[in-house]
């Protein structure tokens, strides 16, 4: 078994467990203290322990590595776990089924491993750097459709943003002919980019623990997708951009931002 192996299924058996824990705050989200983080950006309880959790059982195991997370924060090194404990916050504290747990190792600035596990629907998304990506075992790839009459693009907003720019984007989807959907997870939105259930991704303000994994997930699954590093730490934010690559260049034109192969 090689190092990335031993890492691949030690982090499968970890995603598997935050998901379990994040799901069981989920039926019981009513009883959660909630803090604000600033407007319309909520935290509680089970986000910071779903990432203790997380930090805990792959520390044990990996006790070299180092960690960021959005709710831990931390730092760049050398071979480092990027934690989101819950993607999609709001959605999970006011019962809509879209939100997930997220993991990637990352060395040297390059993503190797990612994990997005979607408690609700019981569906962890992995990838591998030149391996593929699969669901719960099945291996998944792009819609490739090359049209954008017949596309569908996932969004994402925070109030971080000016609304304006996000009004512009979406009025520039429209006039290109895409259909478009807020999701409210910018990880399982780009994984579901991978799936085939949407054939481009936008996410104009994000942090890497928001997409970092799932922009692995897409080019493993024969997307193009931003690379996070081009011109941007991994403590920095940006937009990204993922696509089937038939709608890549339309896709860019519109949101302004880069997709390639990873």
């Amino acid at each position: 078994m090689t190092d990335l192996d031993h890492r691949q299924e030690v982090a499968t058996r970890v995603a598997l467990a935050a998901g379990r824990l994040a799901r069981e705050f989920f039926e019981r989200r009513h009883e959660l203290a909630v803090e604000r983080k600033g407007m319309q950006d909520l935290v509680s309880v089970a986000d910071k322990s779903v990432e203790e959790l997380i930090r805990r059982e792959l520390g044990a195991a990996f006790p070299e590595d180092a960690f960021l997370g959005e709710e831990g924060g931390g730092g760049e090194a050398p071979h480092l776990w990027i934690i989101d404990p819950i993607d999609g916050t709001a959605n999970f504290l006011r019962g809509l089924p879209y939100w997930c747990c997220v993991i990637a190792y990352v060395v040297d600035g390059v993503t190797e491993l990612a994990f997005t596990m979607d408690p609700v629907h019981d569906e962890l998304f992995v990838a591998r750097r030149g391996q593929g990506a699969i669901r719960n075992g099945t291996p998944i790839r792009i819609s490739g459709r090359d049209d954008a009459r017949e596309s569908c693009v996932g969004l994402s907003f925070n109030f971080k943003l000016p609304g304006e720019r996000y009004v512009s984007l979406v009025d520039g989807l429209v006039g290109a002919g895409f259909d478009h959907r807020r999701m409210g997870s910018s990880a399982l939105a780009l994984c579901h980019v991978a799936d085939s259930r949407l054939d481009g991704a936008v996410i104009p303000l994000c942090s890497s623990w928001d997409v970092i994994a799932g922009l692995l997930t897409v080019e493993s699954a024969g997307g193009l997708a931003t690379r996070w590093t081009d011109g941007c730490s991994l403590t920095g934010s940006r937009a990204v951009a993922a696509a089937t690559p038939g709608i890549a260049p339309a896709l860019e034109r519109v949101a302004g931002v880069s997709l390639r192969a990873g």
